[in-house]
């Protein structure tokens, strides 16, 4: 057995004292790690002469080997074990006594099993046969790295060289410790000129999503990770959405890309803390769920989830981390994150506004351009009128009709006046109720027959159901008629022809419930919170031109409450059909005898002159250019005006743009693929003037747009000139 002979006790120490010196000057001139590591070897070397030394560090979540830094070892020993957990490079069990850095001694290594191979293998391709470990310790008590003493012979160390070995896990601790609070400085900077050139970025007009995605990689980069996300909170449908994320897997975005509402982020989101999830595998509401399973794949182990708020405290979104090792982010980190959740959430809520501020802009010039097409309608049918009673006055029936079209037209410019005024009354708080006591049936036979034009125009079917029972209660009878007469008026526009409508009353304790409810295209899911703000239309397309100026229902809600009650709306979705329920409070319910329900509307068909939804703009042109003695036909839409001029290939026809079903562009290009509609003249005549609305009809194959109300003479100049040219375009 070889014996290592030790110094005598005073010259050991002072040795010992000198070699400490030396390296912790070199330490503090900030020397490299690799420069005082290798110094370190050395001086351990010098002090147990026989020996040489070798210090493994750990990365940075100090889970796995990051290098290996000896004098006496060849450098290639760190290769095979770089990036392997720690305890797994060097020894073969998980020993909890080891985790937390008690030494490790061992006489003869080829007979050991503690050793793991790798380890191991090193040691006999480097003649070592026996070793003493000892942890590095961070402050906080975990190691971050392992100072290793090898002996060429099998034999226990000697307590001198046990004293060498710990005096070099204490030094690598110091050169650990240096480094990281040099790191944590810079990072300090780094971090606080990050949040200062962000904050410079936010307060200028940057688009929003990238200022998201630049606040989200700082985050990252502070705690120490490449993983996160942003969700943004959608209050309507109470779901968490990824808008924004790095580093994970397209599978894991994908899971939780629209709810988000796993345990972290539900916990922190409801109560409005920040939680840390230490180790993902202990959220119980993970537990055997695909979920975990995706989360694990992308190699978290631990979650951030800190709550983007608004200024009044309101849940705007969240901010996530996820990282590679238990435990989360540092106390440090957390502190910066704070800082840009605070400039997340400022972001969100400036974003929130400025996107309500450009929705109101939109619905304005929206509600404006449908101002201009609304009133453009019952112009032109007033002024064809007018053309009708300048050629036709020996037709005593002719002109009947004329004055029936136009009293019918301003009748309709006064309500779309009238409804103006009421937005502005109410806005005002102008509007005042004359209160009376009146009965229900009262109000919604009224109503009814105010509608029933529009309801036997398209041929819906109307049943009215409503209790043997007489309801009063104390109202305006000309605004609750209103109220009804809009909702049954929208059940019209928005049912395809031959629809079903019904209007349900359930008299309750000390209130009312009266639906109106149809079976046309309803309400989107996403629109239902809007549908009763001003300007605000379900759809705004050429096949939705009946969608009117998007007040009534602003109206109906505003009137309502007025009244003391409220309305609601629902949907089952687009196609589905809809129902709006006025709720309002009754002085009192009193059984009478039965009485029938309303019976079905008949509806009414006619026959039109020109391509045109609008029946009496149609009957207008119709009658003037009768007048002046040319050969007509009609169609109601798109896809009838494709099979008339079938059969009589007109050489003009005279199109009106927006049409339900097929509208005036769609109909005018398949016009255009057939023989006779390549020689036929085709002229828009729409509601709709501006350049982009011309350019569009131009676009579609039209020779000329038109806007209503059109001048009769030009109209008529033009057709006389297209019967000059004859067929040919």
């Amino acid at each position: 057995m070889h014996l290592t002979q030790e110094p005598p006790e005073s010259a050991g120490q002072a040795a010992l004292d000198q070699e400490q010196r030396q390296l912790l000057l070199l330490v503090a001139s900030g020397a490299p790690t690799g420069s005082c590591l290798e110094a370190l070897t050395e001086a351990v070397c010098r002090l147990a002469p026989g020996t040489r030394a070798c210090v493994l560090l750990t990365s940075p979540d100090r889970v796995t080997v990051a290098d290996a830094y000896s004098t006496h070892l060849p450098a290639s020993i760190a290769c095979p074990l770089r990036g392997l957990p720690m305890h797994e490079a060097l020894f073969a069990s998980d020993d909890p006594a080891i985790r937390r850095g008690n030494p490790v001694e061992c006489h003869d290594i080829e007979q050991s099993t503690m050793w793991a191979e790798s380890w191991r293998t090193i040691c006999h391709a480097n003649s070592i046969h026996a070793c003493h470990a000892r942890a590095a310790m961070a402050p906080d008590g975990t190691p971050v790295g392992w100072f290793l003493l090898c002996l060429p012979q099998v034999r226990h160390c000697t307590p001198w060289e046990q004293r060498v070995a710990e005096f070099g896990a204490l030094a690598t601790s110091i050169v650990v410790e240096r480094d990281r609070a040099a790191a944590d400085l810079r990072n300090e900077v780094d971090a606080l000129s990050r949040l200062q050139a962000l904050s410079a970025e936010l307060v200028g007009p940057g688009e929003f999503e990238p200022l998201l995605k630049k606040i989200l990689a700082a985050a990252a980069d502070i705690s120490g990770t490449e993983k996160g996300n942003i969700q943004i909170y959608d209050p309507a449908k109470n779901t968490l959405r990824i808008a924004v994320h790095q580093g994970l897997s397209a599978r894991l975005v994908e899971h939780f890309a629209e709810d988000g509402w796993v345990a972290s982020c539900a916990e922190a989101a409801q109560h409005l803390e920040r939680l840390v999830v230490p180790d993902v595998e202990q959220l119980t509401d993970l537990q055997g769920t695909l979920g975990l399973e995706i989360v694990m794949e992308d190699n978290i182990r631990s979650i951030q989830c800190t709550p983007l708020l608004s200024r009044s405290g309101q849940l705007l979104g969240m901010l996530n981390n996820h990282y590679r090792w238990p435990g989360g982010p540092t106390p440090e980190a957390l502190r910066y994150i704070d800082l840009l959740a605070r400039q997340a959430a400022e972001l969100l809520e400036r974003h929130i506004a400025e996107s309500e501020l450009a929705r109101e802009r939109r619905h304005k010039d929206e509600f404006l351009a449908v101002l201009a097409h609304e009133l453009r309608n019952p112009l032109a049918a007033l002024r064809n009128m007018l053309e009708v009673l300048k050629r036709a006055e020996r037709d005593p029936g002719l002109t009947a009709r004329a004055r029936e079209v136009m009293d019918r037209q301003l009748r309709q410019l006064v309500r779309l006046v009238d409804d103006l005024l009421d937005v502005n009354r109410i806005n005002r708080g102008k509007l005042e109720l004359r209160l009376t006591a009146l009965t229900l049936d009262t109000v919604l036979q009224h109503a009814v027959e105010a509608c029933k034009p529009a309801l036997e125009q398209h041929g819906h079917r109307l049943r009215l159901v409503q209790p043997d029972a007489q309801i009063t209660l104390q109202g305006d009878a000309e605004r609750l008629t209103q109220v009804f007469g809009n909702l049954l008026s929208n059940a019209a526009k928005y049912t395809p022809p031959g629809g079903d409508i019904e209007l349900f009353v359930e008299p309750g304790k000390d209130s009312v419930d009266i639906t109106v409810r149809d079976n046309g295209s309803g309400i989107p899911p996403d629109q239902l919170d809007r549908i009763f703000e001003m300007f605000t239309q379900v759809d705004r397309t050429l096949e939705r031109a009946q969608g009117g100026l998007g007040i009534g229902l602003m109206l109906v809600k505003r009137l309502v409450e007025m009244h003391g009650g409220t309305v609601r709306a629902h949907s089952e979705g687009q196609g589905k059909g809809s129902a709006f329920v006025v709720r309002l409070p009754v002085t009192g319910i009193q059984e009478v005898a039965p009485q029938r329900p309303a019976g079905a509307l008949s509806p009414v068909a006619r026959k039109v002159l020109v391509v045109d939804d609008n029946r009496d703009a149609v009957e207008s042109l119709v009658a003037v250019l009768a007048i002046e003695g040319h050969d007509v036909v009609a169609a109601y839409d798109g896809k009838e005006a494709i099979t008339v001029g079938e059969q009589v290939r007109p050489q003009v026809i005279l199109m009106d743009i927006g049409m339900p079903g097929m509208n005036g562009h769609e109909a005018c290009r398949h016009i255009r693929t057939l023989d006779w509609g390549q020689r036929a003249t085709i002229l828009a005549l729409s509601g709709w003037g501006q350049e982009e609305d011309r350019r569009a009809s131009m676009e579609a194959g039209f020779d000329a747009h038109l806007v209503k109300p059109v001048d009769m003479d030009v109209l008529l100049e033009m057709l006389s000139t297209i019967e000059h040219c004859g067929n040919a375009r």
